[in-house]
């Protein structure tokens, strides 16, 4: 990953007549960003999106999001609920501290939102017509 905190995207798309279409986007800095493509994809052409895929498509990280997406789809968590969560999953000891910087990396790319509680931060993951798995 480049210094800065840009990151690369890839979107697939496929259109009714079956072409596929890709975009890659090197140095994207915001979720806003991918938002506001799609939604000028999504009114300017008759294009569906069919996949969304970061960088950091097989690592501990990208695991790490997929079984958030599988435990906490509706509601609200905690860092220690996903620290539970993705130790159970993975059958590894996770640090709190590796569980956050995953959490601020799914937040800063638009994918989780983070909000404080009386008990703490708490996050709920974005639901976007982009991610389908």
């Amino acid at each position: 990953m480049s210094s800065g905190g840009k990151r690369k995207i890839k979107i697939e798309f496929e259109d009714y007549g079956g072409r596929k279409i890709k975009i890659e986007i090197n140095g994207f800095s915001s979720g806003e960003e991918i938002k506001r493509l799609y939604d000028f994809l999504s009114n300017n052409t008759d294009v569906t999106p069919t996949s969304y895929e970061t960088e950091h498509k097989d690592t501990k990280f990208q695991r790490f999001y997929d079984i958030l997406l599988k435990h906490f789809s509706v509601g609200v968590f905690t860092s220690s609920d996903a620290l539970l969560v993705a130790q159970e999953e993975l059958g590894t000891d996770l640090s709190q501290a590796l569980v956050s910087t995953y959490l601020m990396r799914l937040v800063d790319r638009g994918l989780l939102t983070r909000k404080w509680s009386s008990s703490g931060w708490i996050y709920s993951i974005i639901k976007s017509p982009m991610i389908q798995r």
